[in-house]
């Protein structure tokens, strides 16, 4: 649990760790200047803020020193957290790192909890909850549109969208709320269709940016694919060509993949983790037979399954092993049917039994790269299923925000449903109290610690 107290000084490791030119450690608290005077060889005074000073660390015990450094001062509220900030800019060396941190915390300081500086920056309104989730994100994109996404949600695009459509809720909520004062049946504050239209508006807006959801998630956590066939089917050749790298050895000999392979790349700018999966098929080699039972494994937790047959040939007991698998699926999972080796020609019957099974079929050729951008666009087409135009500027990204629009809209949904039913406005106006609450819990106006603390202990510490 966080417990943070005006006279709590932190202290963490702000950069990587791991090798490099320079380190950088940052203390945030009221007694950031106590602390680094009784260390640093230069005095800092309150009026030296957003000034940097080079000078040395000393040991507070002995003297020693510990390192050349440049210190950075951040006068409250003009920081990051909206505390008293100091940044030491020392050599990128562990040993150097440790003693540093360990004479500040000698000094008078803690270490810092996971997130703990981003959470005083929202707990000193220097950004709402959504910004602070986004900081996240700008360190974990993976790629350059997730980047900009998070981008935009740190400079305040997301808490614009939430705002009007709060401030939108309020302007309804303040007609509801002026009729409850009027008890004269004759005076009518508004027009029952004006406010039915506001409502639609409303709902229509959280809509849009529900359906962002599907596509923010792949941005920022990316798909994963998964590869079945039987061996010598050309798994590892599309393997290497997403890859665009040979991962996979590539042989004619059927069960050269033995276990899983996995790789990592984009599609489009999605982030995907592809599996190459040891062939399926009855074997006696109790080996690659463990090798096909781990890429089963695979299965529930995959976003998408290309399931491969050759395009040339009649489809045969592996194959018809592999139709078995994706049927006791039962949608659960999407499956997008690929015959490979299209260059080798096509067998019509085996085109004519796949196609009757409803699912999305593309011919290809691993070997010549025949349809393989189709292919590709076909994945991600499949995934996103047009819920967005990719021109959107902003999307939401996280379950939560999701699940906090869900709510919302539902709150709007009884409210639209019991001003059309003639409801009392008490009832009227309740329902628009946690419309309020609900999309308040986005940016952050109304949400427990309990849940505070989840989202940022998932930060790293010197964050």
């Amino acid at each position: 649990m966080f417990n943070i107290e005006n006279d709590d000084t932190i202290v963490a490791l702000s950069t990587a760790s791991g090798k490099g030119a320079i380190a950088v450690v940052r203390l945030s608290g009221n007694a950031c200047l106590t602390i680094i005077n009784k260390i640093f060889n230069k005095k800092i005074k309150k009026e030296d803020h957003h000034k940097i000073f080079p000078g040395e660390i000393h040991s507070s015990s002995d003297n020693r020193l510990v390192d050349q450094v440049v210190v950075s001062y951040f006068k409250a509220p003009q920081s990051y957290t909206g505390e008293d900030v100091i940044e030491i800019s020392c050599h990128c060396n562990n040993f150097i790192i440790e003693q540093i941190i360990s004479e500040v915390v000698i000094s008078g300081a803690r270490v810092a909890q996971p997130g703990e500086f981003t959470k005083r920056a929202f707990l000193n309104h220097k950004m709402d909850l959504s910004q602070a989730e986004a900081v996240a994100g700008i360190i974990e994109a993976k790629t350059h549109q997730g980047l900009v996404y998070s981008l935009r949600q740190l400079e305040g695009g997301l808490s614009d969208r939430i705002n009007s459509m709060k401030n939108r809720i309020l302007d309804l909520a303040s007609l509801i709320e002026v009729s409850l004062d009027f008890n004269e049946g004759d005076i009518s504050v508004y027009k029952k269709e004006e406010v039915v239209e506001k409502a639609k508006i409303i709902i229509e807006a959280i809509e849009n940016l529900i359906n962002t959801y599907n596509y923010g998630r792949l941005l920022n956590e990316g798909m994963k694919i998964l590869l079945l066939g039987k061996p010598n089917v050309g798994k590892s050749s599309l393997l290497n060509l997403f890859l665009e790298k040979e991962r996979a050895i590539v042989s004619e000999i059927p069960g050269t993949t033995r276990d899983y392979i996995e790789g990592f790349a984009q599609i489009d700018g999605i982030p995907i983790q592809i599996i190459d999966t040891a062939g399926i098929r009855e074997t006696l080699d109790k080996i690659e037979d463990i090798g096909v039972q781990r890429g089963l494994e695979h299965i529930q937790s995959a976003d998408i399954i290309l399931a491969l047959f050759e395009a040339h040939k009649s489809l045969d007991a592996d194959d018809l092993n592999l139709i078995k698998v994706i049927e006791r699926l039962n949608s659960t999972v999407p499956v997008i049917l690929v015959l490979n080796k299209h260059d080798l020609g096509l067998n019509a019957k085996a085109e004519e039994k796949l196609s009757v099974r409803n699912l999305p079929l593309i011919k290809i050729s691993a070997k010549n790269q025949e349809n393989i951008d189709l292919l590709k666009k076909q994945i991600k087409d499949y995934l996103i299923k047009e819920s967005i135009d990719e021109s959107e500027e902003i999307v939401i990204s996280h379950s939560r925000q999701k699940d906090a629009l869900a709510k919302t809209r539902s709150a709007m949904h009884a409210f639209l449903g019991g001003i059309k039913s003639n409801f009392d406005e008490a009832v009227l106006a309740a329902d628009l109290r946690s419309a309020l609450d609900y999309i308040g819990q986005i940016v952050g106006e109304t949400t427990p610690d309990d849940l505070l603390n989840n989202i940022f202990g998932q930060f790293c510490i010197g964050k």
